[in-house]
């Protein structure tokens, strides 16, 4: 069996595979003072919650934008699974073909979703990942990964509108029902999800503007993304995979490991 683990600003998503069955998926917080003590009873539950044995794991992978937890979750998986970590960056094997400027720069868990993506689907493709950032990736005809935009995510932009404006306050998100809110809570639900809504639309309209092309093939992913998928009104093929990591993540310990797992 394999065990994934994605590691995010705000989450840490993990897995574990037998073959090509996903056995089952857990979700952390991110808290980068945790021990590998902490990680590793916290690991440790999901198993025993889902009855599956971490004995039984003879391979692992990780996928990391948070340097201090990377290896932290590596001490974990050696106590608890004794596996030694795969763990994504430069020199690992992804099967990518990337163009950009310093493909060193490429974050682990970009490299993880566009590998997920190729598995699903045809090129050209876009990856849309709605996290702690908003990132979307694009794969051209020839197969090349030639950039990636970048901005803020949702949490960041709520958490800086309550911060910087005294009068709006920190609240969850909701579904909007009006465009336009009759209240602060309706408004800011409106203005963060149609605003990104509409904002992705744009973004995938340029790039396929860019790219002569119609309609484009497009996988998102994310903690948002469900939340804001069904607002956004453009004709790009839009598919939801919210184990796109994950896979990635597997493939990729597949091609560097002669075992397949």
């Amino acid at each position: 069996m394999l065990f994934v683990c994605d590691i995010g600003n705000s989450s840490i998503k993990t897995g574990v595979y037998d073959d090509d069955k996903l056995l089952f998926r857990s979700v952390f917080s991110s808290v980068d003072h945790r021990t590998a003590d902490d990680m590793a009873v916290l690991i440790k539950g999901a198993f025993s919650m889902h009855g599956v044995d971490p004995a039984l794991v003879d391979g692992a992978v990780i996928a990391s934008v948070v340097r201090p937890l990377t290896s932290t979750a590596a001490a974990a998986i050696e106590l608890l699974m004794h596996v030694k970590p795969l763990i994504v960056g430069p020199g690992v094997k992804t099967g990518l073909n990337i163009k950009t400027d310093i493909p060193s720069q490429l974050g682990a868990d970009i490299a993880a979703g566009a590998v997920g993506a190729q598995i699903m689907r045809p090129q050209p493709q876009v990856i849309i990942s709605m996290g702690t950032a908003t990132t979307l990736t694009s794969i051209n005809d020839q197969g090349e990964l030639c950039g990636v935009l970048i901005v803020p995510g949702i949490g960041i932009s709520l958490a800086a509108l309550a911060e910087n404006a005294a009068e709006l306050p920190l609240s969850g998100l909701n579904p909007p029902t009006i465009l336009l809110g009759r209240n602060t809570a309706d408004s800011m639900n409106s203005g963060i999800i149609f605003g990104n809504a509409s904002m992705l639309d744009g973004l995938l309209d340029r790039i396929s503007s860019e790219w002569k092309q119609d309609t484009l093939d497009v996988i998102a992913t994310g903690a948002y993304a469900e939340m804001v998928l069904p607002y956004m009104i453009s004709e790009h093929r839009i598919k939801y995979e919210v184990n796109l990591t994950l896979i990635g993540l597997k493939r990729i310990y597949q091609l560097n490991n002669k075992k397949k797992s």
